[in-house]
């Protein structure tokens, strides 16, 4: 991939907008640019100066394509753990709906729970 500035990919979605028919989709090699960037700026700073979508721009960074990974729960509602059922030490398991609800166990000891059943049910409540 060739080391492009931000300002030299501006410069070609600015042209390629210029030229492009009515609904368009932009080229692979036009994203491609876009998700590169990401490796020396912010998504939020790629996505203001290209004139693209941020989330569009976050989901196609976390889809393996060239440039930073999103973390795990950038690409994902729930995450699923085997944690098996016997917590043997001690631990602390934190939730957060987006509603701003939190729940926070903190375990000491051999304890036995169904921490899947668990996180099942705190996140169907809104």
């Amino acid at each position: 991939m060739e080391h492009l500035t931000l300002t030299e990919v501006k410069t070609r979605f600015i042209e390629w907008r210029r030229k492009k028919k009515h609904r368009e989709p932009i080229p692979k090699e036009l994203w491609a640019s876009a998700v590169f960037l990401t490796e020396k700026h912010s998504i939020h700073k790629v996505s203001k100066t290209l004139g693209l979508s941020y989330a569009t721009l976050k989901k196609r960074v976390g889809n393996g394509q060239p440039g930073r990974s999103a973390p795990p729960s950038a690409t994902s509602d729930f995450i699923s753990l085997d944690l098996g059922s016997v917590v043997q030490a001690e631990c602390c398991i934190e939730m957060e709906q987006h509603n701003g609800n939190k729940l926070r166990m903190h375990f000491k000891g051999k304890v036995e729970l169904d921490l899947q059943s668990i996180a099942e049910s705190f996140w169907s409540k809104n």
